[in-house]
């Protein structure tokens, strides 16, 4: 059986939502956030990854990104996560002061998931370039 073919469908998603809408922004993709354990780089494993982090100068905030191609609860968890660690995370020292708001970045709407984002104070954002809704397209045609 052929291996199947890796698309990294979410780094493309959050490549595209960048440029679209922070394009005079700072931008960081694949980020690691949390502290560093002194002494410890080992812990480094330890560090969570954000999918994204911007800084609008403009606006004095930092966004911190989290994207599923399909909406699940868990990605709203993982986003409080990280808007806790950013402070604690070194390479951000500059910027650990800031006002930080998250974007749950998706393909589909979930009224549920929006509602409870809502209720964390975490955006809900549907984003469906060309290229997804042909992938969704091509889901539902082949199952159904």
């Amino acid at each position: 059986m052929p291996k199947k073919e890796y698309k990294p469908r979410e780094w493309r998603l959050v490549y595209e939502f960048l440029i679209t809408n922070f394009r005079n922004c700072l931008q960081w993709r694949r980020v690691r956030v949390g502290p560093i354990y002194k002494n410890e780089k080992l812990y480094q494993v330890v560090r969570r990854w954000a999918d994204a982090i911007v800084y609008c100068a403009k606006e004095d905030i930092v966004y911190i990104i989290e994207a599923k191609m399909k909406p699940e609860p868990g990605g709203i968890s993982q986003l409080e996560l990280y808007i806790k660690l950013f402070p604690k995370t070194p390479e951000f020292e500059m910027l650990k002061d800031k006002r930080v708001k998250g974007i749950y970045l998706t393909t589909q709407d979930d009224p549920e998931l929006r509602e409870l984002a809502k209720s964390k104070g975490i955006e809900y954002v549907v984003y469906q370039p060309d290229w997804v809704k042909e992938y969704w397209k091509e889901r539902l045609e082949k199952y159904g």
